[in-house]
């Protein structure tokens, strides 16, 4: 599996002082791999929950969560710093990681299985995941297609702004802007034809 390196690597003094707390924690990363803990504990939740919702399998999402983890471990040399969180560099790992699982295993699960924990307000796409009928929701999001499906997943189950999203899934913000437009259209269909009203 092949990731992409982010800029080149600097350790000026000057640029040192623009990082946030987490870049620095990064680039301790680098040099001792015993500060990745901290890495981990700061996003263990949000790509457990981003894979478990992907997979709807609690056993598989903390096997596939713990390789995430790992290979971000193994390739953190290869991180740079551009401007986007280190979450958007771990959702791509995360999101990968899943891909492959998914070439190995068919999907047999409900894609909706824990989006209704999100906890969202009143868009067509949040009330639906509220609403009682899973089989409905299921049917919907369903429908999408899979890149559709981790920009509802990461915008409102992960709660990341379009950019981080953008960053995480290699394209601009204008693209996914685009998908979740038609994710959210196909899902108000899709609803409205099982006469569920978003």
């Amino acid at each position: 599996m092949r990731y992409r390196r982010e800029g080149p690597p600097t350790h000026r003094p000057e640029v040192l002082e623009a990082y946030s707390d987490e870049q620095r924690l990064v680039l301790r990363a680098q040099r001792d791999p015993e500060a990745f803990g901290e890495l981990y504990d700061m996003h263990f939740d949000r790509i457990y929950a981003y894979i478990h919702r992907k997979t709807g399998d609690r056993q598989v999402a903390e096997d596939l969560t713990a390789d995430t983890f790992l290979k971000a471990l193994a390739h953190i040399q290869h991180y740079r710093y551009t401007g986007q969180p280190f979450a958007a560099w771990l959702y791509r790992i995360a999101a990968n990681v899943v891909i492959d699982y998914y070439r190995v295993h068919r999907p047999t699960v409900q894609l909706d299985e824990g989006l209704s924990a999100a906890g969202v307000g009143p868009e067509p796409e949040e009330a639906a995941l509220a609403l009682d009928d899973r089989q409905a929701v299921s049917r919907a999001l369903q429908a999408l297609s899979p890149d559709q499906q981790d920009v509802v997943l990461m915008r409102f189950a992960g709660d990341m702004k379009l950019k981080d999203i953008a960053a995480a899934m290699g394209k601009t913000e204008g693209a996914v802007k685009a998908l979740l437009f038609r994710a959210l259209n196909t899902l108000r269909r899709k609803l409205s034809e099982s006469g569920v009203q978003p």
